[in-house]
């Protein structure tokens, strides 16, 4: 396994050999990758490192950040090749019919405005993205945003859609025609475990939001001191199916869940409360915590060639228990060999550990 280095200008500097990394692939969150290995030559101009196995097949790509020389030891700490989203950027709806609700629309928008730029540097290395066709109505969950514009980071903004809508972005360094590729994906794709199949430690949440409330911001004025109570005000439930609800103010549907933890969101404008709302939900989702212990699997399965967003129905006793979607994988490589865990669902704790050990 080794590691072909870039500059900014797509020039290959050098191949570092003997590596040992940890890197942590995410559906949302950025990457972490951690690599170091050997190679006497000065890499400090280095911009893309790309992993690639012994046979030279393409693993991963990232920026590279920060250089720590050591000898003929090179440690590179690196970036997500997605950071390139974590900018802020100007949506301007205000022009009329300018907003378009299709969640296609949405993607292409956001896309348009980081990467269609002036700012030559921003795409010194070419960007290209990929969005598939999605005719979803978005305004029928998150309003308008016709006559709003908002300053936003371009990521952040996106996460709300791509959380409630299971999407993600796939990255990749196209080596050959020297650009980054982003395709935003939906993975429907289900896999079944059997919970009995291994040793596992299992605890449930409640305590994550399920009710939000999203409302217009009310300024009293000389004229209007008391707030109307006919503002308009949209109400969400997030239900034990995960599914997130419309409703009214009552909730009265099924599947809600008890006890009720409520947040209320107001801005000028309702469709930016909508949007908060909604996304407090949807990143509240997937909370359920199933730990199985690394290295005791009874009836191994390989789940480590899985995508990110993988929905997995854990079963017990013959029952469906939860479903939970892959949301990290973490790879670790050293002398020994390759482990690989997989985490099951967004919270900031283990959830599933599967690992497989390499040569």
């Amino acid at each position: 396994m080794f590691a072909a280095i870039y500059d900014e200008n797509l020039n290959h500097i050098t191949n570092i050999q003997h590596l040992v990394y940890d890197l942590t692939r995410r559906v949302y969150d950025f990457d972490t990758f951690n690599v170091e290995g050997v190679s006497p030559e000065d890499i400090n101009n280095a911009k893309i490192a790309v992993i690639n196995d012994d046979y030279g097949n393409y693993k991963y790509a990232c920026f590279v950040d920060y250089i720590t020389p050591e000898n003929d030891k090179r440690k590179i700490k690196a970036k997500d090749l997605r950071d390139l989203w974590d900018n802020e950027i100007l949506i301007d709806y205000t022009a009329e019919d300018s907003f378009d609700p299709q969640l296609d629309a949405i993607f292409s928008k956001i896309a348009e405005l980081l990467f269609a730029t002036t700012d030559a540097v921003i795409t010194k290395i070419p960007v290209e993205v990929n969005i598939p066709e999605d005719t979803t109505d978005t305004s029928i969950m998150f309003g308008s945003l016709q006559g709003t514009y908002q300053i936003a980071n371009a990521y952040a903004f996106l996460k709300i859609y791509l959380k409630y809508y299971e999407y993600n972005i796939n990255s990749y360094f196209d080596v050959n025609n020297g650009k980054i590729i982003f395709d935003f994906v939906k993975n429907t794709e289900i896999k079944s475990i059997n919970l009995k199949d291994f040793i596992y430690e299992l605890t449930t949440t409640s305590s994550a939001t399920n009710k939000t409330v999203a409302t217009i911001e009310f300024k009293p004025t000389e004229e209007i001191a008391e707030r109307p109570s006919d503002i308009a005000t949209k109400y969400y439930y997030r239900l034990a199916t995960n599914e997130i609800a419309e409703s009214t103010a009552s909730g009265d549907i099924l599947d809600r869940i008890y006890p009720v933890k409520c947040k209320v969101f107001e801005a000028e404008y309702l469709a930016e409360a909508q949007l908060n709302a909604v996304y407090e939900l949807a990143d509240a989702r997937y909370v359920d915590n199933i730990i199985i212990s690394a290295n005791q699997l009874l009836d191994p399965i390989n789940l480590t060639n899985l995508p990110l967003y993988t929905k997995i129905q854990i079963h017990y006793d013959g029952q469906l228990y939860k479903t939970l979607p892959v949301g990290e994988i973490i790879t670790q490589v050293n002398r020994r060999g390759e482990n690989t865990q997989i985490r099951l669902g967004f919270k900031k704790i283990l959830f599933t550990e599967i690992v497989k050990k390499g040569v």
